[in-house]
C-alpha cells in the first residue's frame, strides 16, 4: 500500500480507539497485568532454576567405611567411584578432616568436642557428588555394596521437595498465564469488534465504492495492535525495572542467593511479552474479522 493509504488507515485506527476510550484503556490496561505477571512468573521460574542448581551441585552421598577398613581399600573403592558416569566427583575424608570440619559447623560451641580427647569416633568416608539429581538415589545404592561401606546417608528430602517447588512453580505460571492471556485476548477482540459495529455503515460504503479487502480490514489490525503493544511496551518496561531493582535489592540483603542477573535475562523477558502483546492484537483481530466479513 501507498504512504498515503497507511496514513488512512492508521487515523482510522486511532479514530476508532478514541470512540471507545473507555474500553481502550481496559484493554490496555488488562494486556499489560496480564503479560506483567506472566513475566513475573517467568523471571521467578529462572531464578528458582537457579538456586535448584546451586543446591543440586552441593548434594553429596556419603558412604561411610567400616572403622578396620585400611587406608589401601578406601583409595582403591575410590578411584572405582570415580569412573562411574554418574559420579561428577568424589573424594575421601579422613576421620580427622571429618571431626575438623565437625568443630567449624559448631563454632563457639567446639570446646563441648574437648571432652573426646584423642579418641575419634567418626569414621572415614567418600563424598560423592552426582552428575544429575535424579541419580543420587541409585549412586546411594551402589555406594552401599562397595567392600567396607557400612551406611550412606544423602539428603533425599531436600532434592524432592526442590524438584517439587519447581513444578509447582511451572505448572501455576503456566495456567494463571494461560488465563490471563484469554482474558486479554476477549477483551482485545470485544474492543475491536465495537469499532467494527461503530463503523458498519462507514465500511459498507467503502465496499460498495470499490475499496480492497485489504483497506476495510487494516485500520482494525493495527487497532489490535496498537491495543496488545502499549499494553505489551508497559509490562515488560515495569517487568525489567521491578526486577534489577529487586535483583539489587536482593544482592545487598541476601547476597548469598545465587540470582540471575538482569542481564540478558530480564531483558529477553521483556521482549518476549513485546512479542506476546503483538500477537494478542494480531489474533484479536483474526477473531473479530469472522463479524467483519458479516458486515
Amino acid at each position: 500500500m501507498r504512504l498515503r493509504t497507511w496514513v488512512f488507515c492508521l487515523n482510522e485506527a486511532n479514530q476508532n480507539l478514541l470512540r471507545n476510550p473507555v474500553l481502550a484503556i481496559a484493554s490496555v490496561t488488562t494486556t499489560a497485568i496480564s503479560l506483567l505477571v506472566l513475566g513475573v512468573f517467568l523471571l521467578l521460574t529462572v531464578n528458582v532454576n537457579a538456586i535448584a542448581t546451586s543446591v543440586e551441585s552441593q548434594v553429596a552421598v556419603r558412604a561411610f567405611f567400616a572403622k578396620n577398613v585400611p587406608q589401601s581399600q578406601e583409595t582403591a573403592e575410590l578411584q572405582t567411584v570415580r569412573s562411574w558416569s554418574q559420579v561428577r566427583t568424589a573424594t575421601l575424608v579422613t576421620k580427622a578432616q571429618a571431626l575438623a570440619e565437625l568443630k567449624k559447623e559448631f563454632g563457639d560451641q567446639a570446646k563441648v568436642l574437648d571432652s573426646l580427647g584423642t579418641a575419634n569416633p567418626l569414621e572415614d568416608s567418600l563424598s560423592v557428588a552426582v552428575q544429575k539429581p535424579q541419580d543420587v538415589k541409585a549412586v546411594a545404592t551402589r555406594l552401599s555394596h562397595l567392600s567396607g561401606v557400612v551406611h550412606t546417608t544423602y539428603q533425599s528430602a531436600v532434592v524432592s521437595r526442590l524438584f517439587a517447588l519447581i513444578n509447582d512453580i511451572r505448572v501455576v505460571g503456566l495456567v494463571i498465564g494461560i488465563l490471563l492471556l484469554i482474558g486479554s485476548l476477549l477483551v482485545i477482540t470485544n474492543a475491536i469488534r465495537l469499532g467494527m459495529a461503530a463503523r458498519r455503515r462507514e465500511v459498507a460504503i467503502m465496499r460498495l465504492v470499490g475499496a480492497t479487502e485489504s483497506l476495510v480490514h487494516w485500520p482494525f489490525i493495527l487497532e489490535g495492535l496498537i491495543l496488545g503493544g502499549i499494553g505489551a511496551i508497559v509490562a515488560s518496561g515495569l517487568a525489567y525495572w521491578s526486577y534489577v531493582a529487586a535483583y539489587h535489592s536482593a544482592v545487598r540483603s541476601l547476597p548469598f542467593l545465587p540470582l540471575v542477573s538482569p542481564s540478558p535475562v530480564a531483558r529477553d523477558i521483556a521482549l518476549l511479552l513485546l512479542v506476546l502483546g503483538i500477537l494478542l492484537g494480531a489474533v484479536g483481530f483474526r477473531i473479530s474479522v469472522r463479524r467483519l466479513a458479516r458486515v
